[in-house]
């Protein structure tokens, strides 16, 4: 009972101190007029890359508080842990290219899409694309499926438990949504949290297949992250369905009870 109340706490923490952290550094930067961008070379790709590893930063900071080295050595064990089937390697990595490959071809049977003349046009370099999808993945991985998932799923089930870290996580990008440049701006905020939710449930599934591990997670975003910073595709509303139906193919290898309440 000790323990559990420790994880929540250090789970209610990481909320607070990841969504406070991200709004600070927002507002920090419309303060100074810091123009948003990607290239670390200019204050703005700066302040990205911190926003980028903010998600594991605050986790690593709530289990230190109350739980101790002792949780902290836990977190970091799960979120290393290598020693599973090759399947779920290649799983995590390739469900995103497979979705999207669906998309492209239902975008220009079904909607009208022409093929675009460039797929491959990177955002940048190779050196700092390989430096950011690391960086990324454990900057915010060890936070949403290292800390929140084990707790909301032991309050919420399986299932439910992935469905609320997706809301969260989605909800913590919102002030990209106001930043002119950043992939989200100009996006419907709800379609994006849809997007998250199904990305949450199909990375929710791979964890629980590696036995835990945070890794399948990692290389699941990433390559996600690789499409969108390299690759141009037709792409069209069907998206969303593709996204859902994947989502609801996951559920069929996860653990029940799909749904519970524990206070």
């Amino acid at each position: 009972m000790e323990d559990e109340i420790k994880r929540s706490s250090s789970f209610m923490l990481f909320v607070v101190l990841a969504y406070g952290a991200l709004w600070g550094l927002f507002g920090l930067g419309k303060w100074l007029a810091i123009p948003f961008s990607m290239d670390p070379r200019t204050p703005g790709g700066v302040f990205y890359l911190i926003g980028a590893a903010l998600p594991s930063s605050c986790a690593i900071i709530a289990v230190l508080v109350f739980e101790g080295w002792e949780g902290l050595g836990r977190l970091v064990q799960r979120s290393l842990a290598w020693r599973f089937s090759l399947f779920w390697y290649l799983a995590a990595i390739l469900i995103p290219f497979g979705v999207k490959g669906t998309i492209a071809m239902m975008a220009m049977a079904f909607s009208g899409a022409t093929e675009p003349q460039q797929w491959f046009v990177p955002a940048f370099g190779p050196g700092f694309l390989l430096f950011f999808l690391v960086y990324n993945g454990f900057g915010e991985e060890i936070g949403w499926r290292g800390l929140a998932l084990p707790v909301l799923q032991h309050r919420l089930g399986s299932l439910g438990g992935n469905i609320a870290v997706g809301v969260i996580w989605a909800l913590w990008h919102l002030p990209l949504f106001w930043l002119p440049g950043s992939y989200q701006y100009g996006d419907s905020i709800i379609l994006f949290v849809l997007l998250l939710t199904c990305w949450s449930i199909i990375m929710g599934m791979l964890v629980h297949k590696s036995g835990g591990s945070i890794l399948v997670a990692i290389l699941f975003h990433e390559s996600a992250n690789f499409i969108a910073f390299t690759l141009r595709f037709p792409s069209s509303h069907y998206g969303y369905l593709v996204w859902v139906m994947a989502a609801v193919l996951s559920i069929v290898w996860m653990p029940r009870p799909y749904f519970k309440w524990h206070r």
